[in-house]
Formats: C-alpha cells, sequence, structure tokens
C-alpha cells in the first residue's frame, strides 16, 4: 500500500524550503530579465527593473539565511513569513508564465505555523471579547 503524496501547496512558512525560495527567485529573475530586455538598459523604467532585481535578490538571501535556522525565535518566523510572502507577491502578476508553480506558490501563507496561527486566532478573540466588554460597560464615569 503506498502513502498519499504529500500537500504540495504552502499553507505555513515552516513547510518552505531553501529550493522553494531558489525556484520563486529564479522564476522572478527570468521574468524581470525578459522584461527589462523589452525595456532597455536606459531611463526610468530600466532603472526600476534594476532596483527590482535587488529587491528580489535581498529578499530571497535574508529568506534563505533564516531558513537554516532550526528553531527560529518568534521575529525571525515573522519575517520568514514576510519575506516568502514579498517573493510570491512579486511572481503572483507573471502567474500566466510558464515556470510558475501554481500548486506551490498560488495561495499565500499568514503563519510561520499552526500553534503561531492559534496564538493569533486567541489574541484576536481576547480583543473582540475585551471589546465587548467595554462597550457593555459605556463611557467612564
Amino acid at each position: 500500500m503506498t502513502s498519499p503524496q504529500p500537500e504540495r501547496t504552502l499553507t505555513y512558512a515552516a513547510e518552505l524550503t531553501r529550493e522553494d525560495v531558489r525556484a520563486v527567485e529564479t522564476f522572478l529573475n527570468t521574468q524581470l530579465g525578459r522584461v527589462h530586455e523589452e525595456v532597455g538598459e536606459t531611463g526610468e523604467t530600466s532603472f526600476a527593473m534594476r532596483s527590482l532585481f535587488i529587491l528580489v535578490s535581498d529578499s530571497a538571501g535574508f529568506l534563505h539565511t533564516l531558513l537554516r535556522l532550526e528553531r527560529p525565535e518568534r521575529w525571525q518566523r515573522a519575517a520568514i513569513v514576510r519575506e516568502w510572502q514579498r517573493l510570491r507577491s512579486t511572481a503572483h502578476p507573471f502567474n500566466h508564465c510558464e515556470g510558475f508553480d501554481h500548486d506551490r506558490w498560488w495561495k499565500q501563507v499568514r503563519h510561520y505555523d499552526v500553534s503561531d496561527e492559534r496564538a493569533e486566532q486567541e489574541r484576536i478573540l481576547r480583543y473582540v471579547g475585551d471589546a465587548v466588554l467595554d462597550e457593555g460597560r459605556g463611557p467612564a464615569a
């Protein structure tokens, strides 16, 4: 009996691999390079394209560094989510192009793992509960 294929769609940033980062960076560099060729080497649009190359490279480099950590701290987990979202969101407008991994990159990743997701839900419930309590108290006398 064979075991089912693991889910390819990323749900949490903890599922990211360095290969994921490399793949989206390569895809973006290919797409940006294609556009840069059309734009040429001079002018404001060319400068913007070079800036995008730098941002993609910096974001991917930072993410590679963070993914090497065995137990990232809370701020590092948040940075992993943010940097992945930055790369994924940059790639998303090119989703019609060959090489875009719809299965892996389509869904927005909002949390590092299930425990971070639960913690956020609990903070929201506490906030909503506090707001309801404050509303019930009325204006301070």
